[in-house]
């Protein structure tokens, strides 16, 4: 039998709101999710790949109302591969263009982190050569 989960343990397990995992399904991020006999909805697989996914994508910085494009791309059909890819592609660009700019950042920040230490070393000398 395949591994389910109640909204709550869902919502646990990734760490989102029971009301982000709510409104993915009335918005069309997630398909309709089965509900138990008791109504109660059932995550299973299936939403747990597609939650996944959105939070890949969110992490990646693509909007919601982009992941809502694609996915409705994604329920068009085999066709809009090459549509569903390039929205990809670009998040990609986007994405390696900042980590470009992140690594800027990043050696700026060493070098002056080095010309602190730097200026330390030299005082520190200066002031034993005054005591000798």
């Amino acid at each position: 039998m395949e591994s389910t989960l109640t909204i709550a343990q869902t919502s646990k397990k990734f760490n989102i709101p029971t009301s982000t995992l709510r409104y993915y399904e009335s918005s069309g991020l997630i398909d309709p999710v089965q509900k138990n006999e008791s109504g109660h909805r059932v995550y299973t697989e299936k939403e747990f790949r597609r939650i996944r996914f959105i939070k890949t994508l969110r992490s990646a910085g693509i909007t919601i109302e982009q992941i809502k494009i694609y996915v409705d791309l994604f329920h068009l059909g085999e066709h809009t591969i090459p549509q569903r890819k390039q929205i990809l592609i670009d998040q990609l660009k986007i994405l390696e263009m900042q980590a470009e700019t992140l690594q800027n950042v990043i050696s700026d920040l060493k070098d002056t982190i080095q010309n602190y230490e730097d200026t330390l070393v030299k005082r520190e000398l200066e002031q034993r050569r005054k005591q000798i």
